[in-house]
């Protein structure tokens, strides 16, 4: 008699855009994120309300040297779906976590409007204004 299967094998590798097709990889790079850990693979399964367990211990065999870890889904007999299907919900959920570690853009700041800026700004157009009437003043030859 057959065994049967009572759990689904998620890596993390599945999801990530460093990995090539050929190496592993199970979603196009549309959908895979750059920076895939396992941390990232527990919070979608929470969102996703699927009964897991976490194996950090464990590696994938392509990568056997890297100990990302892994991810045990329980297969439930009555909905029951296609480890493609789960693969492809778990991504597009991945794919909008925001790391925390990566930088963010900053912004040009603008500088603060000082009293000391608008002074100087002032005193130039108020240079301005005295060479403008001396010029009508002065007669023309």
């Amino acid at each position: 008699m057959l065994r049967r299967k009572k759990f689904q094998v998620i890596y993390p590798e599945y999801f990530s855009a460093d990995v090539s097709r050929k190496q592993g990889r199970r979603v196009s790079k549309s959908k895979a994120t750059e920076d895939m850990n396992l941390r990232k693979l527990v919070y979608a399964c929470k969102k996703l309300d699927v009964p897991h367990q976490i194996q950090e211990d464990k590696s994938f065999p392509r990568f056997n040297w890297d100990n990302g870890g892994r991810v045990l889904i329980t297969i439930d007999k009555k909905d029951k779906k296609l480890k493609q299907e789960l693969v492809h919900e778990i991504a597009d959920i991945t794919r909008r976590i925001v790391s925390k570690q990566a930088p963010e853009e900053k912004k040009p700041e603008a500088k603060p409007y000082t009293k000391s800026t608008h002074s100087k700004k002032r005193q130039i157009s108020a240079a301005k204004q005295k060479k403008d009437k001396k010029k009508k003043r002065s007669p023309q030859n």
